[in-house]
């Protein structure tokens, strides 16, 4: 797997694929998307790049 990096981006979440040593994106892109359906909530977020490790 070619390892990114995105500079400035913190992860503290050590399941997924794209965490370096517990803190370091490297996946090539994030993308982010509010979690509910209702236009006026945008309160609570996701990353949509999350992939568990295996």
């Amino acid at each position: 797997m070619e390892e990114n990096r995105i500079y400035g981006i913190n992860c503290d979440v050590a399941n997924c694929v794209h965490n370096k040593d517990g803190c370091e994106c490297t996946a090539g892109k994030i993308d982010v998307c509010c979690t509910c359906t209702s236009p006026d909530c945008c309160d609570e977020t996701e990353c949509k790049t999350f992939k568990a490790r295996k």
